[in-house]
């Protein structure tokens, strides 16, 4: 296993009684990625049983109460854990909102708190890098600021296997091939190159809060794993009006954004269950999405 998806809160607006407000957690080698923080996001990683202090980035899509209202506390306990920096991307005004935040309790802050506001880009754009992964965003169409997020796992070159083990090759062919760049056997010449083979990385994308924009379609495409909200089942003049997605239009577009699971989120209130999500769901045959719940959990 490489990782794994958790989703922390699946309420839109308030929490519920089996939903909290919106927050995901990816765990990627040794790191843990936060996105979104809404209330009661601390608690609900301890109960989730994840360990809170490898979580070294915070990448929030928008400044809602629902999507940023868990940061204080987070922030604080991770500050008592003796962690000394954390990374956390937002849209503009991001730093004086979190400062002002950490300033509404008694609290002597030693955690190094670094914000990189961005301001939402119109295209699919990198904005950071490291040595295994990067991160993408694109802008959403909110009624605030608001940007989506992939997490992209840099392609690697590995050896093929099956072919190794067909050519029988041992440790010596090996060193031949690392110091000279080929062996010989069996009185045949081999080359690294024809051993090796790019593997794609895992992409992890992450959108929320935005009624239909093109965007979605451009950061998701190819996605391993998608979450997406589904505020609504098919009340497109509501969701026209308060800036969110439906479980139809999420159908309309997956042919086009060829995700292998996709896992919907965000949903409001209103309904007392989900069961007429499911039934249009197995009505499209579509067994690759799943309807989220709190600690629904996907590994990789």
């Amino acid at each position: 296993m490489k990782g794994k998806v958790v989703l922390l809160g699946t309420s839109s607006g308030i929490p519920t009684k089996d939903r909290n407000t919106t927050s995901v957690y990816l765990q990627f080698s040794g790191d843990g990625f936060l996105f979104d923080c809404g209330e009661g996001t601390q608690r609900q990683i301890f109960k989730a049983d994840l360990n809170i202090n490898r979580i070294n980035y915070i990448f929030l899509t928008h400044l809602h109460g629902d999507h940023v209202l868990g940061l204080p506390g987070l922030i604080q306990t991770l500050d008592f854990h003796g962690k000394k920096r954390i990374k956390v991307f937002g849209t503009p005004t991001t730093k004086e909102r979190i400062e002002c935040l950490l300033r509404g309790s008694i609290y002597a802050q030693e955690i190094e708190v670094d914000v990189e506001e961005i301001k939402p880009p119109e295209s699919v754009e990198r904005i950071y890098e490291d040595e295994n992964f990067y991160i993408n965003a694109v802008s959403m169409n909110h009624v605030v600021d608001c940007v989506g997020y992939s997490f992209v796992e840099k392609d690697r070159t590995v050896y093929r296997k099956e072919l190794i083990k067909k050519l029988n090759l041992t440790a010596s062919d090996f060193i031949s091939l690392e110091k000279r760049g080929y062996t010989k056997k069996n009185g045949r010449v081999i080359k690294r190159e024809e051993l090796k083979e790019i593997k794609r990385g895992f992409k992890f994308t992450f959108v929320t809060d935005t009624y239909r924009t093109d965007n979605i379609i451009k950061l998701a495409k190819n996605s391993d794993i998608l979450v997406i909200e589904s505020t609504y089942l098919n009340e497109e003049e509501k969701a026209r009006e308060y800036k969110h997605l439906t479980l139809e239009y999420i159908l309309e577009i997956y042919q086009e954004i060829n995700c292998k699971k996709i896992i919907l989120t965000h949903f409001s209130r209103k309904y007392a269950n989900l069961k007429s999500f499911e039934r249009e769901i197995k009505k499209r045959g579509y067994y690759n999405i799943y309807l989220g719940y709190d600690f629904f959990t996907v590994e990789f």
